[in-house]
């Protein structure tokens, strides 16, 4: 049960695309109760599945996997549509760690 109450708001946010694949950005944000994915291309579903950060990009029928860093937060996305396959990076997540870091030193 735990894995379903998990909070969709960890996934939320903008993630940058490298240049050369079929969207430079998606945003993710949460539409009653639902994670929605927003991009040029079009608007999905991200549904839930039984694996954990794994989710079913219902218009596209393809998958989302969420990537985590060693501190376990979301930090990119492997998102696999037909023979498309790309990964993005959190947007932010790396201005954090760098953040994180000076305060550190």
């Amino acid at each position: 049960l735990s894995a379903q109450t998990d909070s969709l708001e960890q996934y939320t946010g903008k993630y940058k695309f490298p240049d050369g694949s079929p969207v430079t950005e998606i945003g993710i944000v949460i539409e009653n109760g639902s994670l929605m994915a927003t991009s040029a291309m079009g608007n999905s579903e991200f549904r839930r599945t039984d694996t954990k950060d794994v989710f079913e990009v219902v218009a596209y029928a393809g998958t989302a996997t969420f990537r985590r860093n060693d501190q376990n937060k979301v930090v990119g996305v492997l998102i696999q549509v037909q023979d498309i396959t790309m990964e993005g990076s959190k947007d932010g997540g790396l201005v954090i760690r760098q953040r994180y870091f000076s305060v550190v030193h």
